[in-house]
């Protein structure tokens, strides 16, 4: 970013920019940032840019939204430039990302907007510093049906879960009826085998899928000692797709074998 021009701008003439990557879970947290502004004021300025005689936010709506809400007049911005609205889009996901973490769906649809505009994955991923792959997750979560979203934003099922069970179950009556059961499930080894049966069986019930899970638990286990690098690098991975190290393993070793034939 170029350097800033900083003013106190009344709140009445600054207005929320549509490039705003935050549009999920406002109110999280909304009510303690009121009363801290009261009490100690705003600690860190928003970001504007300048369109016509207003100024839209880009940066910062919750404490704009807060400081509303605290009756404010004025609010300390940083004052910058834009060159469109990808530009503005840019900016916002990438201060946003590094705070309160996003919704997957804001994360889904500046990916899904930014596609739109720059043409290809690995783009996006260059304009918002993540890897193709995250950008990818972003992109499939679109696709997810509403009701695995919902349960996604209601923190019962990681994106990472509700997006394997979607890829491996098309048929989305079956899909939704296996996430609300994986959501039950507390021991994600159990998760995973759940999913792995649902798609191994796709005509047999719930019911039928767990009795096969029961009849399945006393599988193999193996252990494996890997280098400071590949643990490392399990861990980024079970970071970025929000999952834990052991479906990462599964998942990577499942697509391993299934690209040399050794599965089907």
């Amino acid at each position: 970013m170029k350097k800033l021009k900083f003013e106190y701008l009344p709140l009445n003439k600054i207005d929320i920019s549509i490039s705003n990557v935050r549009k999920s879970n406002l109110e999280e947290g909304l009510e303690e940032l009121v009363k801290s502004i009261k009490e100690i004021g705003i600690q860190q300025p928003v970001v504007v840019f300048p369109k016509e005689d207003r100024y839209e936010l880009i940066i910062g709506q919750r404490r704009f939204l807060a400081s509303q809400r605290a009756g404010l007049k004025e609010i300390p911005a940083l004052i910058t430039t834009v060159k469109d609205e990808t530009d503005a889009t840019i900016k916002s996901f990438s201060e946003n990302i590094h705070r309160l973490e996003l919704e997957y769906r804001d994360k889904m649809r500046v990916a899904t907007e930014l596609l739109k505009k720059l043409g290809s994955e690995i783009e996006v991923a260059k304009y918002l510093g993540v890897t193709p792959q995250t950008v990818k997750n972003w992109l499939g979560y679109a696709d997810l049906p509403e009701e695995i979203k919902r349960i996604v934003d209601g923190g019962k099922l990681s994106a990472n879960t509700a997006l394997r069970i979607w890829r491996h179950i098309p048929d989305e009556k079956k899909a939704i009826e296996i996430a609300k059961m994986v959501k039950e499930i507390p021991r994600n080894e159990d998760r995973a085998a759940i999913i792995d049966i649902a798609r191994e069986y796709p005509s047999k019930s719930t019911e039928e899928i767990v009795k096969v899970m029961k009849e399945r638990s006393m599988m193999k286990k193996i252990t494996i000692h890997v280098t400071q690098r590949v643990y490392e690098g399990l861990l980024k991975a079970s970071k970025e797709y929000q999952s834990n190290e052991e479906d990462v393993v599964k998942e990577a070793l499942e697509d391993w074998l299934k690209k040399r034939g050794f599965i089907k």
